[in-house]
C-alpha cells in the first residue's frame, strides 16, 4: 500500500504543529518534544522545508520556524514534494523507464493505475496543512 516515507511524516508533524501556532516561532526541539520524535531528524526535515519555501527559518538566541505562508496556501503535496522531490510512484514502470519493465508490451494495469496515481496526487494537492491542524478533522472522499 502507500506508504508516506518518515522524512514526509516528520514534515507533515512540523507543518502541522506550525499551523496550530501560526504567529509563533518553534524550535526543532519543540517539535521533537511535542511528538516524541528524532530532534535531529526534525532539524534535517525543516532545513529542507526552508530550502523549498514552506518555512522560513529565524536565528538566534529567540530563533525558529515559522510557516512561511498561510496554512492554507500550503498542501500536503507541497510538502511531499519538498521532501522526496516527486510526488512518488504506485507502481515501479510508473517511476523508472518503462523498457525495464519485463510485461510492458502486455501489461493491462497500467493505465489504471496512471489514473489512480493521478487522483493520489491529485487529493495530496487539494488538502491543506490548515485542515491537518484541524482537531478531530475528518476526510469526505469523493468517489467518482
Amino acid at each position: 500500500m502507500l506508504k508516506l516515507s518518515k522524512k514526509v511524516e516528520y514534515g507533515l508533524m512540523a507543518a502541522q504543529y506550525m499551523a496550530g501556532c501560526p504567529d509563533e516561532i518553534v524550535s526543532a526541539k519543540d517539535i521533537a518534544q511535542q511528538f516524541d520524535i528524532s530532534q535531529a531528524l526534525v532539524a534535517k526535515v525543516l532545513q529542507t522545508l526552508v530550502r523549498s519555501g514552506i518555512i522560513q527559518s529565524y536565528h538566534g538566541a529567540n530563533g525558529g520556524y515559522l510557516l512561511a505562508k498561510p496554512a492554507y496556501e500550503v498542501s500536503v503535496a507541497d510538502v511531499i514534494q519538498a521532501i522526496e522531490g516527486r510526488e512518488g510512484a504506485l507502481v515501479e514502470c510508473q517511476d523508472t523507464n518503462h523498457e525495464q519493465c519485463s510485461v510492458h508490451d502486455s501489461c493491462t494495469i497500467r493505465q489504471p493505475l496512471s489514473v489512480l496515481q493521478e487522483r493520489i496526487i491529485a487529493t495530496f494537492a487539494t488538502m491543506s496543512i490548515q485542515e491537518l491542524a484541524q482537531p478531530n478533522y475528518t476526510v469526505q472522499l469523493e468517489v467518482s
